[in-house]
């Protein structure tokens, strides 16, 4: 990928990119594809990855089940992980999502975003840390949300673990500076994918472009292009930063 003269090229690069099979995930993986990066990519549902694997016929891609509310399941994966002994980049995008006044939400609903929103990234940074420590090297992006930075009714689980991860990445960018590695988050503001427009009506969408000083959504690829900037050598300085890209919502 090249603009006048300026290039992203990551042939060499291990990319780990969590959620990468839809939406944002799929639109970053594609982006780091295009720039030559190995890629490990994964999905919840293990019959899910058995078919994408079975279909796929890039060299350069892979798919790995890992369901971080399952503990064994998040065991296996990790070990696999560890197991790959370079991974240069982390890209911590799936998540998950349940809106609900507080007084109406549960603690299975609390665990739930916890474990797959805060405790999957958590763990995910202090193992491939590990390895980018050891390499000398590494790029980690947590995609939190425009809910990191405001909120609205219905949104405190979410908001919380947003929140979290906002810091937790601003903590390993600290800790992990002198070894080369950059930690940095990505916050979306509404964006256009598969689920955005199977769960809200045209009128819903076309009310909420509105209130976005650009006056539409996002589409994935804008988003991509941030991270992947962040994961280049483009990005040699900016670290601890939770990024918000959402058509400037938040300031309104």
């Amino acid at each position: 990928m090249s603009t006048s003269g300026v290039s992203i090229d990551l042939t060499g690069k291990v990319v780990l990119i969590t959620g990468g099979t839809r939406g944002i995930g799929k639109a970053i993986a594609n982006r780091f594809i295009e720039a030559g990066a190995t890629l490990i990519l994964t999905g919840t549902k293990a019959a899910e990855v058995d078919k994408l694997n079975q279909e796929n016929k890039m060299e350069e891609v892979s798919y790995l089940q890992v369901d971080f509310s399952d503990p064994e399941s998040s065991a296996v994966f990790l070990d696999k992980v560890a197991s790959v002994g370079k991974i240069d980049v982390l890209v911590n995008n799936a998540g998950v999502n349940r809106v609900a006044y507080n007084t109406e939400t549960t603690l299975d609903d609390f665990n739930f975003l916890n474990d797959i929103n805060v405790k999957g990234p958590y763990l995910l940074c202090r193992e491939i840390s590990k390895l980018m420590k050891h390499n000398g090297y590494g790029r980690i992006v947590n995609v939190t949300s425009i809910w990191s930075a405001i909120t609205r009714p219905g949104r405190s689980l979410y908001t919380t673990t947003k929140y979290a991860i906002a810091g937790l990445t601003k903590t390993l960018a600290v800790e992990l500076a002198e070894h080369n590695i950059l930690v940095n988050s990505v916050g979306p503001g509404f964006t256009e994918t598969e689920l955005t427009l199977a769960t809200n009506t045209t009128e819903e969408i076309e009310r909420l472009s509105n209130m976005v000083p650009i006056k539409r959504f996002a589409q994935p690829v804008e988003i991509a292009n941030l991270i992947l900037f962040l994961c280049s050598d483009l990005n040699s300085y900016m670290t601890g930063q939770n990024l918000i890209i959402d058509g400037g919502y938040t300031n309104v």
